[in-house]
């Protein structure tokens, strides 16, 4: 059996297995217009109704003053201010996002002064109030989550991409896809054994292997169809 038959044969395969395959790249928007969508409700539910919200009226009152007068302001910059112009406690969660995987931590309660030092000790993370009034801290992690350590894998999609998987393949769980691979000189250039891994999957336990199968296999990308890594 040819390389290329291998490679199409498990691809077969995969689609077989599920019937869906999860698309990161509506995954990513939909993230980004919940968070822009909260951040506007945060808002407007401090400036309209400031008392059914965690922060007291002075808080939100100092909010919504500094979004009048500089709106230029980051969210960090006019979370910093609110914090700093009220006295009280504020609840704060951080979440972390990886190259593979995010998470949530809740920190507790902490007083305003307490919180605006923690968040200037951390310049890596952003910050802004949620919907119901907490401190959401975020941090981007150049590294593997903890749960994607154990389940992270590097493989082949059923439309032909490069892809990161939550558990193998042949699960369908993507979640990051790379770029279109030219499967003519992947099939060519790598032994029957190379192709036939990186379709049953390639497992990654942390931020080398990743980025080594990634160094690996980008000479293999299609150059008509690659496309920016979601």
């Amino acid at each position: 059996m040819s390389r290329f038959r291998i490679l199409k044969e498990l691809k077969k395969s995969l689609k077989r297995k599920r019937r869906h395959v999860w698309s990161l790249g509506a995954g990513v928007a939909f993230f980004l217009l919940a968070t822009l969508a909260g951040s506007w409700l945060a808002y407007r539910m401090i400036a309209l109704n400031p008392s059914e919200v965690f922060l007291p009226m002075e808080s939100a009152s100092a909010w919504v003053d500094n979004l009048s007068l500089d709106p230029n302001a980051t969210s960090r910059e006019l979370t910093l201010r609110a914090l700093r112009d009220w006295q009280g406690q504020v609840q704060l969660v951080l979440h972390r996002t990886y190259l593979c995987g995010e998470e949530t931590r809740q920190l507790g309660r902490l007083s305003s002064a307490e919180a605006a030092e923690l968040l200037k000790s951390h310049r890596e993370w952003s910050a802004s109030f949620d919907s119901q009034g907490k401190v959401l801290m975020e941090e981007a992690v150049d590294d593997l989550s903890p749960n994607c350590r154990k389940t992270a894998f590097m493989g082949v999609d059923k439309d032909g991409n490069l892809s990161l998987f939550d558990g193998p393949p042949w699960q369908e769980k993507v979640i990051r896809t790379f770029f279109q691979l030219d499967v003519d000189m992947l099939e060519s250039r790598l032994s029957e054994e190379r192709v036939k891994e990186l379709a049953e999957g390639i497992r990654v336990a942390d931020k080398d292997e990743y980025n080594s199968v990634l160094s690996t296999f980008n000479e293999f990308a299609d150059p008509q169809s690659q496309a920016t890594p979601q």
